[in-house]
């Protein structure tokens, strides 16, 4: 795990208020792209620092211990989140697993192998409870894998339309409309790609779609599309590690066919910064990084970050840290991780146990937080336990934007 820190020295950091914006600057302007509010932030005035309490983002906070049998165990990968249940990325040779939300054992979702029902290299994912579905996207892929929550393959859905060319989608996120059986799918750019963005059905007709030519990339792999789907919207950024290229958070709208900037920044002319950033319902966040730093022939490692958040409705902003009020006062990380409405982090049990024992020497809690501190770090067994889970459900603004 990459840790992003802030630097050490900084004109002002303030601890959170109540409406947690008041004391920091505005950093970023609005403007308005065909009727849809584009929030564009000047990163030179991201001076400030703020120290925000998980509560303020998210409902509340529950601790999910997973059940220990040697069928469940997973490692620290990527999760998704509905009411009942909860699905885990085990990478590489092991399956996708879902647990209910207690923490127990379910089912095996599919198998890592070439067989029919299996799969190997999962860009995105998605849990849909609500039509009993798990869908999985591969790395170049021709079909999205269907799967019910008791872990048998469906029919997979085709994302070539029936009367063109077969051609493989280099690293792609999507979202199922289960009730309109409807599939939108963003993928690469690369110039030569018949399309970029679409609706489409399950039987791989397409509805609507958005040629590659707002972008025309060259046919590489060095990007990562971010897709966090926290709002209606379909959202996606494209991270490129090369310097000097600005980039966009974007919204696709379906219903008119349309791509619509939601966010970005403007660097001062000639001093553009890699950087990323990703969409909650109540702010972007996202970070600058000052510089690569070779540390091997085929390595590099990002330096001098700049973690920075920007509310959506008073426009102010800066450099952030969250910490953890629920359970101990120590920092928050995976943040840009929360998808699909929630915040959720995957630790083992040796990672949870430093964490716990790392509040406890803090001077700051409270005597009700340090006695939950302690009586779950009693309760860790690093040798037995399989992996454990923060989640939180994001807050949502109710008031318009």
């Amino acid at each position: 795990m990459i840790l992003m820190t802030l630097p050490a020295c900084q004109p002002s950091v303030h601890q959170a208020p109540a409406t947690m914006w008041e004391e920091l600057p505005i950093v970023a302007e609005r403007m308005d792209v065909n009727g849809h509010p584009l929030i564009v932030c000047h990163p030179e005035k991201l001076t400030d620092s703020i120290r925000i309490p998980l509560s303020q983002l998210v409902e509340d906070l529950e601790i999910v211990r997973l059940e220990n049998k040697d069928e469940a165990y997973v490692r620290n990968t990527s999760i998704r989140v509905s009411d009942n249940y909860i699905l885990i990325h085990s990478n590489r040779n092991m399956p996708f697993k879902l647990f209910d939300r207690q923490g127990k054992f379910v089912c095996d979702i599919g198998s890592v192998s070439s067989l029919p029902g299996g799969y190997s290299q999962i860009y995105d994912f998605q849990l849909d409870e609500a039509h009993n579905r798990i869908y999985l996207m591969p790395w170049n892929a021709t079909e999205l894998k269907v799967y019910d929550l008791q872990g048998h393959v469906q029919p997979s859905i085709p994302l070539n339309s029936p009367d063109e060319k077969p051609w493989e989608l280099p690293k792609s996120i999507f979202h199922v409309d289960g009730g309109k059986q409807e599939v939108t799918v963003f993928t690469l750019p690369w110039e030569n790609n018949p399309r970029m963005v679409w609706v489409q059905d399950f039987q791989g007709r397409v509805l609507k779609e958005q040629a590659p030519t707002p972008f025309n990339l060259t046919n590489t792999y060095n990007y990562e599309i971010h897709h966090n789907y926290n709002t209606p919207y379909f959202d996606f950024s494209l991270l490129d590690f090369a310097p000097q290229k600005e980039d966009t958070l974007y919204h696709y709208e379906s219903a008119t066919n349309r791509l619509l900037p939601a966010f970005t920044l403007h660097f001062p002319e000639g001093k553009i910064q890699i950087h990323d950033h990703q969409e909650l319902s109540t702010c972007f966040i996202g970070t600058i990084i000052g510089r690569m730093e070779e540390i091997g022939l085929t390595t590099t490692e990002t330096r001098d970050h700049i973690d920075f958040i920007v509310d959506k409705r008073t426009l102010r902003g800066g450099r952030y840290q969250v910490y953890n009020d629920f359970l101990g006062n120590t920092p928050v990380y995976w943040l840009d991780e929360s998808r699909h409405g929630y915040y959720a982090r995957n630790l083992s049990p040796v990672m949870l146990k430093t964490n716990l024992e790392e509040s406890l020497r803090r001077s700051d809690l409270t005597p009700a937080i340090r006695q939950k501190v302690m009586h779950l770090l009693e309760s860790i067994d690093v040798e037995r336990d399989n992996n454990y889970l923060m989640i939180g459900k994001l807050k949502q603004h109710t008031h318009k934007q």
